[in-house]
């Protein structure tokens, strides 16, 4: 089993996607697909180590300030690319996403999970994602990965490995236990969390967000995809402009064989 928590001393949520089950009874390659926080914290050691790890390419998602005020620290080779997220143009979405809100959540509903369905729906968004979707079919080589990253590496970072995830057919309740995990991360003792991060589907995960305002973000996005969309590949295809073949490249450069 793949260590899921990358343990570099000065990450911020670092994580292996890789041998999460996907399409076809085939897993996630590892050492192609990371996601995390702020890598403005690590030392050229670690930098030298991510690379050795087989980093590839960076994708920064956050704010033009938020760059500004802590730049990455990456090693000499790895590609650097800055797509912020933010901000929205939100042209057109309030009464869209403001019909899927009414129908599922009242007056108490976390207002981040507005924040997600503009993220799925948003343009500016929209071409943030598919460029990151290009750059991962940009990306053919086994073992070089692509890093894509926030601040925290949750909202941003949590609804771009949704995307992704269910483009190369993730099943949903391992995209949902991927996207809760930070919450273990963050605030479950470290060896929990390792437990957790091993083993699968965790009873730690849903303890931790029986009642969290993460998990209504989750809820809010998982009904948008299934009523206007269907399932994610139709997302990334209908929303984002990808076909039917750049899915089926998609899942030919990152799925393997189990245990392979």
């Amino acid at each position: 089993m793949v260590d899921r928590l990358i343990s570099l001393k000065n990450s911020v949520n670092l994580r292996e996607l890789g041998d999460y089950p996907a399409a076809d009874g085939k897993v996630i390659a590892s050492h192609k697909l990371l996601r995390s926080g702020s890598l403005s914290e690590l030392t050229p050691e670690d930098a030298v180590w991510l690379r050795k790890y087989g980093l590839n390419v960076v994708v920064d998602l956050r704010s033009d300030s938020e760059v500004a005020m802590s730049p990455d620290v990456l090693a000499p080779g790895v590609t650097y690319k800055h797509l912020s997220v933010y901000p929205l143009d939100n042209n057109g979405l309030v009464q869209k996403i403001g019909r899927h809100l009414r129908a599922h959540f009242d007056h108490r509903m976390d207002p981040m999970a507005e924040v997600y369905l503009k993220m799925l729906t948003d343009p500016h968004a929209n071409n943030v994602y598919r460029e990151l979707f290009s750059l991962l079919l940009g990306n053919p080589e086994p073992g070089r990965s692509v890093l894509f990253h926030c601040a925290a590496g949750k909202d941003r970072t949590g609804i771009g490995a949704m995307m992704i995830e269910g483009a190369l057919g993730v099943p949903e309740a391992t995209i949902r236990e991927d996207y809760l995990l930070t919450n273990a991360v963050f605030f479950a003792p470290t060896e929990e969390v390792q437990a957790a991060l091993k083993t699968g589907a965790s009873e730690l995960v849903d303890r931790m967000n029986k009642n969290a305002a993460e998990a209504s973000c989750y809820v809010a996005v998982k009904d948008l995809i299934d009523s206007d969309f269907g399932d994610w590949p139709h997302y990334v295809m209908q929303q984002l402009g990808f076909s039917a073949t750049d899915l089926r490249d998609l899942r030919q450069l990152y799925l393997t064989d189990p245990h392979q």
